[in-house]
């Protein structure tokens, strides 16, 4: 009988490790992971003024790993300057050559081109971002920034990125990486989108053929569950904007 109970006991030892969930517990690991926000701003034009016009502002502050596994300083580093250039110039091409400052370059000697062409024409280029730890322990790391920017048209644009990694070996991790059973995550997120946008539903919208519901680009780990983040466009129109929300781990167990 003593043998069979020391069995069950580490049995039940093993299977609470295995269903831990994300916590922001401090560990030696956590430790060793140093993170900083460096800021890159640059102006062009007259700036000074409460309404600045005539003017391109560019104001980025972004997270980098400064102490930490070099695959992890790597990834989160091709992670931040691919949206921060996919701002600047939507156009370009990314690749392994293309450098953030080269981007700012670009965006500033594009204000300056269409000035040029359009002199008695008010304008205000600008990009900015913020970033923010959604998460931060011994296993994983999220990471968001938001971005507002604008260089002609009709409205500015807001957008946001997130990403999740693993601190012990620097991989992103992606929804396909958590679950076992994509279309029921899919359905959960459907009915979490209708529940937090139940307003413009009851108003009339709904998905449809040009505005499929897909899972969102941008999600990551909390300490709560899967937090999703929806931007203007992605699944719905400009006009309803971000939609955000968490399905919590007891939800998400069976997947």
């Amino acid at each position: 009988m003593t043998n069979h109970l020391a069995f069950f006991l580490l049995l039940f030892a093993v299977i609470s490790c295995n269903n831990v969930k994300p916590t922001n517990h401090n560990s030696s690991q956590e430790k060793s992971l140093v993170l900083e926000s460096t800021t890159l701003q640059r102006t062009q034009g007259n700036c000074t003024s409460p309404t600045p016009t005539n003017c391109a502002e560019i104001s980025l502050k972004y997270p980098i790993v400064k102490e930490g596994l070099p695959s992890l300083q790597q990834n989160v580093t091709t992670w931040t300057n691919d949206f921060l250039i996919s701002l600047l110039d939507p156009e370009l091409e990314l690749d392994e050559e293309t450098s953030l400052n080269s981007a700012v370059d670009g965006f500033m000697e594009s204000f300056k081109e269409i000035t040029a062409e359009n002199p008695d024409m008010p304008s205000h280029f600008t990009v900015e971002v913020t970033d923010t730890i959604l998460l931060q322990n011994d296993q994983y790391l999220t990471l968001r920034m938001d971005a507002f920017s604008y260089a002609g048209g009709a409205h500015p644009n807001t957008t946001a990125a997130i990403a999740t990694f693993n601190v012990k070996t620097g991989k992103r991790i992606r929804p396909i990486d958590l679950v076992n059973d994509l279309e029921k995550l899919h359905a959960a997120a459907e009915q979490k989108f209708r529940e937090t946008q139940k307003e413009a539903f009851d108003q009339g919208f709904d998905f449809d053929e040009s505005w499929p519901f897909v899972i969102a680009n941008n999600v990551g780990l909390t300490t709560e569950g899967l937090f999703f983040c929806y931007v203007p466009y992605e699944v719905t129109p400009y006009v309803m904007g971000f939609t955000e929300f968490v399905i919590p781990y007891t939800e998400l167990e069976k997947l």
